[in-house]
């Protein structure tokens, strides 16, 4: 898994905080903009996450290209619709080899033995039909569909914030499968890394209600080092109790961190 982001909105938390003024003032547009400090931009981007009222982070948007994954990620990620998506055809792609075009999953990669060889000899008989399917005079948008889910894409992403806010909530979250989980947190330090007042309260669902509940909501990066929080939610929606989502929300970190490195956040020069 490759993670790279391509451009993001010039001035985005800045932005979100002027556009959520513009909902209680009378002042123009501009004035607003010159006055607004920093702390009360903070404040403002606080005040819309833990109110819910994140209409104005629409008016931010983020681009990705995203290598290296299945298309099983691929399926899961284009189900968050209010995003637009550019993905490597099969159709007018002929895929020439298979060797290392393929993602194997951490359960059979951790099991090892007969279950990986098994799941690669699957993988590669797909593949020899695919091409002779090709070589007997098929189209290959006909003989793709001998190939499996697990064949590598490339898909350029651009989400505005607050479908990633909705993103986040559900993908970070450990109930969603380790491929597009390990893809949410990947993007997450992405986006952090360049406008951390707007994400460090962001999180798996679980955070995101909590930070809805408390007077003064806490950061991620809290919930996963301090064992001192207490939580005021007693389950999250997933059903699990308060005393065991801190290490649930930790679990789903670790459980992918191997992943993490392969993030680049430093391909973002070309701002919108």
């Amino acid at each position: 898994m490759k993670v790279t982001l391509i451009s993001y909105t010039k001035e985005c938390e800045k932005l979100i905080a002027v556009a959520a003024k513009q909902t209680i003032t009378q002042k123009e547009f501009s004035e607003s903009w010159n006055e607004m400090k920093e702390d009360e931009k903070k404040e403002w981007l606080k005040e819309t996450m833990s109110r819910g009222h994140t209409s104005p982070w629409e008016h931010c948007t983020y681009t990705f290209l995203i290598e290296d994954v299945s298309r099983v990620l691929t399926h899961q990620l284009v189900r968050h619709r209010l995003a637009s998506y550019s993905q490597l055809s099969q159709r007018y792609k002929r895929i020439k080899e298979i060797e290392n075009y393929y993602v194997i999953p951490k359960s059979i990669l951790k099991k090892g033995g007969k279950a990986l060889e098994k799941y690669i000899n699957s993988i590669k008989k797909s593949f020899e039909e695919y091409q002779e399917l090709i070589n007997m005079g098929m189209p290959p948008e006909d003989a793709r569909y001998v190939l499996p889910q697990a064949v590598k894409t490339k898909i350029v992403v651009t989400m505005n914030a607050r479908e990633l806010l909705n993103f986040f909530g559900l993908r970070m979250c450990m109930k969603a499968q380790w491929e597009i989980r390990a893809l949410a947190w990947n993007i997450y330090y992405i986006v952090k890394s360049i406008h951390p007042d707007l994400w460090k309260f962001v999180g798996p669902r679980c955070l995101q209600l909590e930070n809805m509940a408390r007077m003064k909501p806490i950061e991620l990066e809290e919930l996963l080092k301090n064992d001192n929080i207490n939580l005021i939610i007693e389950k999250c929606p997933e059903g699990v109790a308060r005393e065991n989502i801190k290490l649930c929300v930790r679990t789903a970190l670790n459980d992918i961190r191997e992943f993490l490195e392969s993030a680049n956040p430093n391909n973002g020069e070309n701002k919108i």
